[in-house]
């Protein structure tokens, strides 16, 4: 594999040379010169090989196992699926919204994040990767340090017709939508009665909803 991570213990290794995802991103990419980088081709084929229920992704040319999410978080997630959807049943919508596969960056051509949950705009493939998110949501977790969400927010803003990307704290309301067409500049919703709005889609979705069933009140 070109000299890249070739199993979980490796990768683990790789991972436990960065104290946290502030580091990660830049500095671990940093200690590997790009012959021992994983390509997407390499990554898909290791991921394939892991256990059952564990999540990884590839950031700047490393296999990175995502820890596993709390309840919280998980009820975030589906809340905004469900929304997603049901907004989709009401209006008969051509995009398709789901949870989060493996995402092509074109920034960072030895990358596949994963998000939460997107909105596709084209046809369902069969495959684990996308090149096509019309908005990305990333439900934030200890793991999304800000270096780490400055990343994201950066190759996010490279998938050619992405439109939206929010993001949803879980510790208290707090939803960020940053929009392509104010050059990614962030607007912050932090009441419950407030609205995520994401023109690009025609969707609007009630913070209550997004929060409901969480304890954050």
């Amino acid at each position: 594999m070109g000299g890249a991570l070739t199993g979980p213990a490796e990768a683990m290794q790789m991972r436990n040379k960065s104290a946290t995802r502030d580091q990660f991103p830049t500095d671990m990419a940093a200690k590997l010169k790009p012959a021992d980088q994983m390509t997407i081709e390499e990554f898909l084929a290791f991921a394939d090989a892991q256990p059952d229920g564990e999540t990884w992704e590839l950031i700047e040319g490393i296999a990175y196992m995502s820890p596993s999410p709390v309840d919280w978080h998980q009820m975030i997630v589906g809340n905004i699926v469900r929304s997603l959807l049901n907004i989709k049943d009401e209006t008969n919508a051509s995009w398709r919204a789901m949870p989060g596969v493996g995402t092509r960056v074109p920034v960072s051509p030895r990358s596949l994040p994963r998000p939460d949950v997107f909105i596709k705009h084209g046809a369902l493939t069969g495959t684990a990767v996308t090149d096509d998110a019309l908005v990305v949501f990333e439900v934030l977790s200890k793991s999304n340090s800000r270096s780490d969400q400055a990343w994201r927010k950066r190759v996010y803003a490279s998938i050619p017709n992405c439109q939206h990307y929010v993001t949803i704290a879980t510790k208290r309301a707090e939803v960020i939508r940053y929009d392509r067409a104010d050059g990614w500049k962030g607007a912050t919703s932090t009441r419950l009665n407030a609205a995520l709005d994401l023109p690009a889609v025609r969707v609007s979705i009630p913070l209550v909803q997004i929060y409901r069933w969480t304890p954050i009140k």
